[in-house]
């Protein structure tokens, strides 16, 4: 329960430690997702900016065996405690290759800088074999069911709070990839949309990791739960592929 309480009051604390900034100190009578934004800039969040972010945390919380929550359950196995269990999870979580999809995907539609240069530049994408950041998925062969949802409550959250560049040239990569990469199973992941809700509300480009571990901490301490209800120690066995036999060379021989 600490840790639930304390990684958004870090986030936040650090943000403005780090702008020469007090900390705002929490408040307890507003919900996780208020509470956080509030914590970020001293000012209360509208109810739909509230509602959205809520909904990216909860959309977030869990995914199943991912490579964060295997590394979790790896570190739980061995009976450590559960701030080296979701430290293990952050460190596992910070490579791009698993955490940071929706800052690069905020990158890659800046790059685009307007939906009339959707053509050219995914053209060239694809032609180069190149990843489209936010597209694609280990588990999934139609759109992220996730990203469904925070899409249609990014609009809600747009027509209160005025639309961006951002969501529209998204849209308009959404639409030209449709029929291209959509027959190989190939359709946006939740981060695509979440990094354009995140911009929307204000919140740097540099948090957004770890408001992905924000909301997974839930998630991974569940696992960490589980995985004590009838634990096993996790010993994956390795199969040598190298030579079978070779000489001992002393090392004065060795090149």
């Amino acid at each position: 329960m600490r840790i639930l309480a304390k990684v958004p009051t870090i986030i936040a604390a650090f943000h403005r430690l780090r702008d020469g900034n007090e900390p705002f100190k929490p408040r307890t009578d507003l919900s996780r997702a208020a509470n956080f934004l509030y914590m970020l800039t001293g000012k209360e969040p509208s109810p739909i900016a509230e509602r959205v972010f809520d909904a990216a945390l909860i959309l977030h919380a869990e995914h199943s065996m991912n490579a964060s929550t295997f590394s979790a359950r790896v570190t739980a196995s061995t009976l450590s405690d559960p701030f080296s269990v979701i430290s293990a999870a952050i460190g596992t979580l910070r490579g791009p290759l698993h955490g940071g999809a929706n800052e690069a995907g905020i990158e890659m539609l800046k790059e685009i800088g307007d939906p009339k240069n959707v053509p050219a530049y995914l053209d060239k994408k694809i032609a180069e074999k190149k990843k489209i950041v936010g597209f694609g998925h280990r588990e999934y062969k139609v759109k992220d069911p996730r990203a469904g949802v925070l899409q249609k409550l990014a609009e809600k959250l747009f027509d209160t709070h005025g639309g961006t560049k951002l969501y529209d040239t998204a849209r308009a990569v959404e639409e030209y990839l449709a029929p291209r990469l959509g027959p190989k199973g190939i359709y946006p992941n939740v981060d695509f949309y979440s990094g354009i809700v995140y911009d929307r509300l204000g919140i740097s480009r540099d948090l957004f990791i770890p408001i992905f571990a924000m909301a997974r901490t839930a998630g991974w301490l569940a696992h960490f739960w589980e995985q004590l209800d009838s634990n096993r120690i996790f010993r994956p066995s390795q199969i040598y592929v190298g030579p079978q036999e070779r000489p001992y060379v002393p090392l004065s021989q060795r090149t």
